[in-house]
């Protein structure tokens, strides 16, 4: 795959989208496959890829957790906290728009078992299962700043094997950065599918408001 070329329809893209927003679109990555079935585990994917130009600019996180003492020191680091006690009376509508307001979810060891039981129906399905925060305020600072720069790649919740779609970026990035993004994606990805590069038929780009437009082709 061609730098240049995802590039050159990123251009392609926006000059046929030129219609102002009243927001920053996001710019979507979708890649279809060919000769994989889901029901094959050797055909299913799930990796984290860290891409080197970020699109959030902040992220709001969360955290459940046991120890006081810890929870004091998070004052600042961590945006909202709630203690193991409280979890099997939250609701699950509560949960729902947490999921909604919140980018990072955390939880402390001892917190973990709680959650799964009273909260997995509501988190797990929205990708949102807490990773479990080391017991030092430096490090959970590390985990929430380290948090932008990662990007999940899965097919296993998909209902078929034909394409994933995935926010790479926002239209107000540069287009090299976007660009940048999305080779990383592309090629940790063929080091996973089991033909490589073979098991993928297109790749296309989309705004938030556009249609797609696969890579290579000529408006």
């Amino acid at each position: 795959m061609d730098k240049k070329l995802i590039e050159h329809t990123l251009e392609s893209l926006y000059a046929s989208n030129v219609k102002e927003r009243k927001f920053d679109e996001s710019i979507e990555l979708i890649l279809t496959f060919k000769n994989l079935n889901i029901k094959n585990k050797d055909h299913r994917f799930d990796f984290i890829v860290n891409i080197p130009h970020p699109y959030l600019k902040k992220v709001r996180s969360f955290i459940f957790i046991k120890d006081k003492t810890l929870a004091e020191s998070l004052k600042g680091i961590v945006d909202k906290i709630v203690f193991d006690e409280e979890i099997p009376k939250m609701k699950k509508t509560e949960v729902k728009k947490l999921t909604t307001e919140y980018d990072v979810f955390l939880a402390e060891g001892p917190v973990m078992l709680t959650v799964g039981k009273y909260l997995g129906q509501a988190l797990s399905p929205r990708g949102k299962m807490p990773i479990i925060a080391p017991p030092n305020p430096n490090a959970i600072k590390a985990l929430i700043d380290a948090y932008p720069s990662k990007l999940k790649v899965s097919n296993v919740k998909n209902k078929s094997s034909v394409a994933i779609q995935l926010k790479i970026g926002k239209k107000s990035q540069a287009k090299n950065d976007i660009a940048d993004n999305v080779m990383t994606v592309y090629n940790a990805l063929i080091e996973k599918l089991p033909a490589g590069k073979h098991n993928i038929k297109y790749m296309a780009l989309k705004t938030t408001m556009s249609t797609i437009q696969k890579v290579g082709d000529k408006e």
